[in-house]
């Protein structure tokens, strides 16, 4: 049983989504898509794999598909509807495609589970994807250095798709990223901002934004240098988060002048996080309800905003021997400085299923991050965000993503929450 069938199994049923099983499970999807394949007289699969779900309970599922087509293989994603909104969806969907001339099987319906499927490089929001992959001639020479191939590095459907940018050799010429409408120019400019007081040989490392194509929805980005921290040995974390420490504390010291407020652990967020554990884990309401009622009467007093990057994860930072590049800044904000630190810390004191952490590498970890990161935070704030991160993060991905181990560990990691937030010692934890 694949891991999304297993969360199934312990998900309540969606009245609005009946058919939500059916699309998590990739043997129903692959025969549901060679009968639309065959209706329009398109080549069949041989077999699918799903590699990404995002769940919303009685709004919306998208699942993003493998094909395998011979010796090559199609990304598709795909949207469950209400079934009253599924048909109209389709018929826009379908007049996009085919004013971008893309063939009958680019954009199919399955009407029995009232599913749109989108075949890359058609895409429900994002434009021009075709371009991002295959830069036509107008656009290879905007890096200053020949732009000839690409390869996607990262793609969540109807938010971003992003490239590495070669030259006919391989080597990177730069990144280029598609969003919805113009998102792309705020990160443009947000990059260029925040690099204008930073030292670009120093502890924090920033891509540079190079520019934004507004007819292609393209920001346009340099490489970063620097391995994924998620491809670091695990012996080697505690000096990483001393590194990453000291690049926060450098990022914190820039300008928030004119972002949006930082708004992940506001009470309006808080309160239907838990209504969503509630709602996919009625066991255990009485304890989101009370980790819900904790925060929102313990919720540290608001001081100093500062530069967050808004989603420092394992995938975000990148590891050099003396710095980090930290990169995809797309929810940055203004905000308490533990607001950053605070989900990082969670993983250590609070680690996942499937992180192989031992304790004591843990703690070194957790300890080097802050003993490196040099602005004053109170460790009670510290504990507060950290048990917010468990909520608002992580309870809601294991939810959204309907990943079994993760909404499993429900239990464990809503008691952890409530432990440190009504203790606020870090000694605790």
């Amino acid at each position: 049983m694949s891991s999304s069938a297993e969360a199934t199994a312990v998900l309540p049923p969606d009245p609005v989504l009946p058919h939500r099983d059916d699309l998590l499970d990739a043997d129903v999807v692959s025969a549901r898509l060679d009968d639309l394949l065959d209706q329009a007289a398109a080549p069949r699969t041989g077999g699918c794999s799903l590699l990404r779900v995002k769940y919303r309970m009685g709004e919306s599922l998208r699942a993003t598909f493998r094909l395998h087509r011979g010796a090559g293989t199609d990304l598709v994603s795909s949207r469950m509807f209400p079934e009253p909104r599924a048909a109209g969806e389709f018929l826009r969907a379908r007049e996009v495609a085919i004013g971008q001339g893309a063939g009958p099987g680019s954009v199919l319906l399955d009407q029995v589970t009232s599913t749109v499927f989108w075949v890359f490089p058609q895409d429900r929001k994002l434009v021009g994807l075709d371009r991002l992959t295959g830069p036509p001639p107008e656009l290879r020479g905007v890096f200053g250095k020949v732009w000839t191939q690409s390869e996607l590095k990262a793609y969540k459907p109807e938010r971003a798709a992003t490239v590495r940018c070669a030259d006919p050799c391989g080597a990177t010429v730069g990144y280029a990223k598609v969003q919805p409408g113009h998102a792309g120019r705020r990160s443009v400019a947000l990059l260029r901002a925040a690099g204008c007081g930073i030292d670009q040989h120093g502890v924090l490392r920033l891509p540079e934004g190079i520019g934004y194509l507004p007819a292609q929805h393209m920001a346009l980005f340099s490489a970063a240098p620097g391995r994924p921290l998620n491809q670091v040995p695990w012996a080697a974390y505690p000096g990483a988060m001393a590194t990453l420490g000291a690049a926060l504390a450098v990022l914190h010291a820039q300008p928030a002048g004119g972002l949006p407020r930082f708004t992940r652990f506001d009470p309006d967020e808080l309160v239907p996080a838990a209504d969503l554990v509630r709602a996919a884990r009625p066991d255990l309401a009485s304890v989101a309800r009370q980790l819900r009622d904790e925060l929102l009467r313990t919720a540290p007093a608001r001081g100093p905003d500062v530069l967050l990057h808004g989603d420092v994860h394992a995938k975000n930072v990148l590891v050099l021997d003396d710095a980090v590049s930290l990169i995809d800044l797309d929810e940055a904000g203004a905000g308490p400085a533990a607001a950053d630190l605070g989900g990082m810390l969670a993983r250590f004191w609070c680690p996942r299923p499937h992180d192989v952490f031992d304790p004591d590498t843990a703690r070194a970890a957790a300890a080097s991050l802050l003993g490196a990161y040099d602005r004053r935070l109170s460790r009670a704030d510290l504990l507060w965000y950290a048990a917010a991160a468990l909520l608002a993060e992580r309870a809601v991905r294991a939810i959204n993503r309907v990943d079994a181990a993760a909404i499993a560990d429900l239990e464990r990691v809503l008691v952890t929450a409530l432990r440190w937030v009504k203790q606020r010692k870090v000694g605790d934890t």
